[in-house]
């Protein structure tokens, strides 16, 4: 049985939180270098259910566009910047050779010794002279500042009525201590089908697949992005095939 959801390092979609309304989901986009070169998608995104924040970024690396083997690596969220004016994931000075380096994603092993690894591969040595648990400050780092994602769009705050947009991915918990939310037709109770039961790897992947769809909709001026920004959160779920 898959107890992901009892532990402190959750997958995004097997977990008991999603995106706050109105915030960018960024799973399905493209990740590119800084010099606009794709790396691969995001996937998931990876929550510390104790903490209720975001803390990586699974990253699917596109073997087509780079001369490594296929795989999938966990990128600390606070490396991550979204793009100015697209709907990409950038990410600084990540190169090949991170990418080499960085062990293979799996969400069997999200344990304090993968956490380390990821940022020796970085240059954070002083991280894995250490042994045991994780503490907070660990956290107390760049790499796991989620305000860095926002940084290039703090102007699209002003739009927004509650100027909480320049302080990284918000969750909303879908379930209280004793079981589920209670819900309404439409909205936050109902955002799932399947809010009473785990979701299983093939809904999951098709999740997935429905969120590159919808991506490469709006990437491709299906949607638009001025229209995709105005556009109702039910909306956005639906696309995704959340609902």
């Amino acid at each position: 049985m898959d107890n992901m959801k009892h532990r402190r390092l959750q997958e995004l979609d097997r977990s008991d939180f999603e995106i706050v309304d109105g915030e960018p989901d960024i799973r399905g986009w493209d990740v590119k270098n800084n010099n606009g070169r794709k790396i691969g998608e995001v996937e998931e995104l990876i929550v510390d259910a104790q903490k209720k924040k975001v803390r990586y970024a699974v990253v699917d690396i596109d073997d087509k566009e780079l001369k490594i083997d296929h795989k999938k690596v966990l990128i600390p969220i606070g490396m991550a910047e979204l793009d100015r004016d697209e709907d990409d994931v950038i990410i600084p000075g990540l190169s090949e050779q991170h990418l080499r380096s960085l062990p293979e994603y799996d969400k069997a092993n999200l344990d304090p010794e993968m956490e380390r690894s990821i940022c020796n591969v970085f240059g954070r040595s002083n991280a894995v002279s250490q042994a045991g648990d994780l503490d907070e400050d660990f956290y107390q780092h760049d790499y796991y500042n989620d305000d860095n994602l926002y940084k290039h769009r703090l102007h699209e705050a002003k739009s927004k009525q509650e100027s909480e947009y320049d302080k990284g991915l918000k969750l909303w918990e879908r379930r209280s201590e004793g079981g589920v939310l209670p819900g309404k037709e439409s909205g936050r109770g109902s955002s799932r089908s399947q809010d009473t039961k785990e979701i299983n790897e093939n809904a999951r992947m098709e999740l997935v697949r429905n969120r590159r769809s919808a991506y490469e909709q709006r990437k491709g001026g299906g949607l638009g992005r001025e229209n995709y920004n105005r556009g109702s959160f039910e909306d956005r779920i639906r696309n995704e095939g959340l609902k």
